[in-house]
């Protein structure tokens, strides 16, 4: 017991502090309409030398789910792709910042979420997730 202990405080000694994480931003301009095209900008707080990702979750739909098939990285995750949410490509503009240009199939309310802090995988919570309304 005093081994799991010494383990579970060894470990929170060395994990990343909350002060190290990478504050994130997403604006959506426009008001978004079925197929109608949707600009999105990504920002960092600093310069990145990685690319941010961005996935689009449909309406009543689990981000987790979404996020874990459209990543790879989760093997529970459980979403239909593309019906339940899609990856967005998006293209660097700046060292600090991202463009996404979303169409959304269908209306209701999408969230759009950056999955990651970090090259490869997904983060519980998600650092961003902004609701959008689609008519």
């Amino acid at each position: 017991m005093k081994a799991l202990a010494s383990i579970g405080i060894a470990a929170l000694c060395f994990a990343p502090a909350a002060s190290a994480k990478i504050k994130l931003s997403l604006t959506v301009s426009g008001h978004a309409k079925v197929g109608s095209p949707v600009t999105v900008v990504l920002g960092a707080a600093r310069p990145l030398d990685f690319d941010l990702k961005l996935i689009a979750v449909g309406p009543g739909k689990s981000w987790y789910g979404v996020g874990g098939r459209v990543s790879g990285d989760s093997s529970l995750a459980r979403a239909d792709i593309p019906h339940d949410g899609f990856a967005v490509r998006v293209v660097r503009t700046a060292p600090d910042r991202w463009r996404a240009l979303v169409r959304f199939p269908r209306p209701g309310t999408w969230r759009l979420v950056i999955p990651n802090e970090a090259p490869q995988g997904f983060m519980i919570p998600p650092p961003v997730m902004r609701a959008v309304v689609v008519r």
